[in-house]
């Protein structure tokens, strides 16, 4: 890819949004759409803009200025032919669900991811099907913690079920030896009797 030395002071701004867009995003993608049409472009920007996330077409040399300044140089040799980006700040699958739904049951696909960066971590086209059926950042949450509680849960559980039958058997002791005509179990000196 040619390497244009010095952008212009507009292309400069671009530039600097687009490195303030990467430090924000969680989940930023090189999508191929060249198989849309101006329609097609306008329904994803729309169902991204919904979704609090961002579809944006942008020369593919200014993505690589800002890819250089932010060291994301991995996706450099995903520049080619025609770029867009697909950013999300919260979710960082959402943009590959995004497009993943978008293509579901067109009959040529439309529109593909090239490469990306999850939380700072490189995924290739390949690695698309994997990424997109990750659930949201919440739900592992939720999952690792119920996975967490379900031991502790269980070991409460065996600890009261042991004290329980603890308690019955030494209730079971004392009725015993004062039907037997015995006297309660002796105290200590400084507590009472136990008594039922």
């Amino acid at each position: 890819m040619a390497h244009e030395p010095h952008p212009t002071s507009q292309k400069r701004e671009v530039v600097q949004e687009l490195v303030e867009q990467f430090r924000q995003a969680k989940g930023l993608y090189l999508a191929d759409f060249s198989g849309l049409n101006v329609e097609e472009v306008n329904q994803l920007r729309r169902k991204f803009h919904q979704e609090s996330a961002i579809y944006r077409v942008v020369k593919n040399s200014l993505i690589e200025h800002a890819c250089i300044e932010m060291n994301y140089q991995v996706l450099l040799p995903y520049l080619q032919g025609p770029t867009a980006l697909a950013m999300s700040f919260t979710d960082p699958v959402l943009p590959v669900k995004i497009i993943t739904d978008f293509v579901k049951g067109k009959e040529k696909m439309v529109l593909s991811v090239k490469a990306g960066l999850l939380e700072n971590t490189f995924i290739s086209s390949g690695d698309v099907d994997k990424v997109k059926n990750i659930p949201p950042r919440e739900v592992l949450l939720a999952q690792i913690l119920f996975l967490l509680e379900s031991p502790v849960a269980g070991f409460v559980g065996v600890l009261s079920e042991t004290l329980r039958t603890f308690l019955a058997t030494l209730d079971a002791i004392i009725e015993q030896k004062q039907s037997a005509g015995g006297t309660p179990l002796a105290a200590a000196p400084d507590e009472p009797a136990l008594v039922n």
